[in-house]
């Protein structure tokens, strides 16, 4: 504090009480400024303002960064998200093409029930047509979970949007086209409790 003090008062009584060419004034005026940003940044802040925690995010972290739960006689996300995608060029466009495993040809044509995070492909409350993602939204840029992270839902009635996981029940269908980047659609599909 006192040498931002001292500093600020010595370059205002050269700057100006001696005479001084171009490149002087411009350091004393540099110093000046140097000892005021010193003397602002060192008094203490004590505006009656009581200081406020910042929120602890730790424990939410986790939860964040997990899919959605299963629920009992739910299919689990992991089967989905496990698949082997490999690229093939297609007419200069790069198509991501997945070697679905047994377990999911087994899958095939299945009534299923999944949980997940609602992606809405339409500005309205209620979806008909939405994606159901592995995990809660993030960065547009990243896909958690891959492709096999996201499924499309054809419902036979209306989903309310929500942020919380919804449990959805259809008819599994593995995708034959690729070129929208899914790999999987429920079709038929309504929201249940459990």
């Amino acid at each position: 504090l006192l040498f931002g003090l001292q500093s600020t008062a010595s370059g205002l009584i050269q700057l100006f009480f001696y005479n001084r060419d171009d490149k002087m004034i411009c350091k004393l005026l540099k110093h000046t400024f140097m000892g005021l940003v010193i003397l602002i940044t060192t008094i203490p802040v004590n505006s009656g303002i009581q200081e406020q925690p910042l929120p602890n995010f730790d424990d939410r972290i986790p939860e964040v960064w997990r899919p959605a739960p299963t629920p009992p006689g739910a299919l689990d996300w992991q089967t989905l998200i496990n698949v082997r995608v490999h690229h093939e060029n297609v007419d200069n466009f790069m198509l991501s093409v997945p070697s679905f495993t047994q377990a999911l040809e087994a899958l095939d044509g299945q009534r299923v029930k999944l949980n997940g995070y609602m992606m809405p492909l339409s500005a309205s409350e209620a979806q008909s047509h939405f994606i159901l993602m592995a995990y809660p939204h993030s960065c547009p840029f990243h896909m958690l979970g891959g492709l096999g992270g996201f499924v499309e839902i054809e419902a036979d009635f209306p989903v309310n949007f929500t942020y919380e996981p919804v449990l959805i029940e259809g008819q599994f269908q593995l995708l034959e086209d690729y070129s929208n980047g899914l790999f999987y659609r429920i079709n038929a599909a309504q929201a249940v409790t459990q």
